[in-house]
């Protein structure tokens, strides 16, 4: 089940904390949906509400080989409860579109990158939730 969108208010505290600044595409999105309940989609997936979307390397522990390889980013969904996740980048600077999103493995795979912003991964699930694996 899809959950009701964000306040600002929601927002600002998040950047505050993180020190970020949420880009355009990725702010409209939490103020229309804040992820998703408990529950997996068609595609096994789970999009995380705002108060769940952290930095990789607080996620990840020091067994994750990987977990420092991702500076800046920060979780947001995952595949078959953290099998896979993805990560999205985020500055400290306005932008209408997000940095990279990379898939996160927490093994030994290197970095990869999945699309060039948020709005463009988003697209890419929108049209088949498998193509993002």
């Amino acid at each position: 089940m899809i959950r009701t969108g964000v306040n600002p208010t929601e927002i600002q505290s998040f950047e505050s904390k993180y020190r970020v600044r949420l880009p355009g595409d990725l702010r409209e999105y939490l103020l229309t949906i804040d992820g998703m309940e408990d529950e997996l989609d068609a595609g096994i997936n789970r999009f995380w509400p705002l108060a769940m979307i952290k930095p990789v390397h607080e996620e990840l522990s020091d067994i994750n080989p990987d977990r420092w390889a991702y500076p800046g980013c920060f979780l947001f969904v995952d595949h078959l409860i953290l099998s896979l996740a993805w990560a999205v980048e985020l500055r400290n600077e306005p932008s209408e579109l997000s940095g990279p999103v990379f898939q996160v493995t927490g093994g030994d795979h290197p970095v990869r990158q999945i699309a060039p912003s948020f709005a463009a991964f988003l697209e890419m699930y929108l049209q088949n939730p498998f193509s993002i694996l």
